[in-house]
């Protein structure tokens, strides 16, 4: 808790305590007169009642820390009582007060003093309890971030081993598609090198990542109209979370057989209002995906984590497998 605000917390306390304790000596007294006259003895009490706080709160608070409650609370009454009668006593002598010594002369000092005390111990425990709500929120922020890093850092080299490959393909076979490749995935990391490693990016510049994407990978088929993707948005500015539909584009390449002539992938990616849907639909051959599930891979996972730690509650994520057609559909809620 900010130093600041513990002061606050305490000048108000003590404003409460002296206003509580004039409006009561108002009551039991001819009315302001009597508190000017004995402002003296009143400053002894505050002294009194000052001592036994932040005893309570800087020491005795320890107990309970410690889960010593049957200690703290005997030593809360034995000290109450030491202290109490160890004060009347003085007042007594100072203030020379005519009063015997009796138990209904100790008894309310004593009551008071241990209200008193467990008042202090009970400002430091909110305190505590406050400043550990608040160094909680900070584990968890930095847990999220170091987890969200090390997702994109194995995000990022994944996706660069795959397109690599197949540039490496088009080298010998196509070099005028290679040198289109290699130009086309200069952009691609550019942006992932430096726009995909802010928190969040605008919806324009994530489908014109994805086009370069698209327009890589298509580079190596045959008949590229295999391929569409199709993009309705209202509001461009959108802002959201970086390469979320980038694993949906891997699988895609991944599993389509593209020699199939029923081959096809259909790609869409809506918005209205603050409501962000993609949907992606591909063929494939049941043999090869079981074929390359047992390469294994860190593309979905991640997503799911990613969706988790940053949009809980917000997106809905739906994979439907049908005969020999494979559908994703992910809707994100940015606001």
């Amino acid at each position: 808790m900010n130093r600041i605000i513990k002061i606050i917390l305490h000048l108000f306390y003590w404003v409460v305590f002296c206003l509580f304790s004039g409006v009561v000596s108002y009551r039991l007294s001819d009315g302001f007169d009597f508190i000017a006259r004995n402002a003296v003895p009143f400053l002894f009490n505050l002294a009194w009642a000052v001592l036994v706080f932040y005893a309570f709160y800087f020491f005795f608070y320890r107990l309970i820390e410690k889960q010593r409650y049957i200690r703290y609370i005997f030593l809360s009454v034995v000290v109450s009582i030491a202290i109490s009668v160890t004060l009347t006593w003085l007042f007594i002598l100072v203030f020379h007060v005519h009063t015997s010594y009796e138990l209904s002369v100790f008894l309310p000092q004593t009551v008071g003093t241990l209200i008193i005390g467990q008042t202090g111990s009970l400002l430091r425990g909110f305190i505590r309890w406050f400043e550990d709500i608040q160094h909680k929120q900070e584990v968890d922020q930095l847990i999220l971030r170091t987890e969200l890093d090390m997702l994109n850092a194995q995000l990022n080299p994944h996706f660069l081993f795959n397109t690599l490959n197949n540039i490496d393909s088009l080298i010998r076979s196509n070099p005028e598609k290679a040198s289109e490749s290699l130009i086309t995935l200069s952009e691609i990391m550019r942006y992932m090198l430096y726009e995909a490693k802010k928190p969040m990016v605008k919806l324009k510049d994530e489908i014109a990542h994805y086009r370069n994407i698209l327009r890589l990978q298509t580079l190596r088929l045959k008949d590229s109209s295999k391929v569409r993707f199709c993009v309705e948005i209202e509001n461009e500015e959108i802002q959201l979370a970086p390469l979320l539909f980038l694993p949906f584009l891997e699988n895609v390449f991944r599993y389509t057989t593209f020699d199939s002539p029923e081959a096809f992938v259909d790609i869409r990616l809506t918005s209205a209002g603050h409501r962000v849907e993609f949907r992606c639909s591909n063929s494939f051959l049941k043999e090869d995906v079981a074929a390359k599930s047992k390469e294994g891979g860190i593309g979905l996972t991640n997503l799911k984590r990613r969706l988790e730690l940053l949009y809980a509650g917000k997106y809905q994520l739906t994979l439907n497998q049908e005969d020999a057609c494979f559908t994703v559909r992910l809707i994100l809620e940015t606001e």
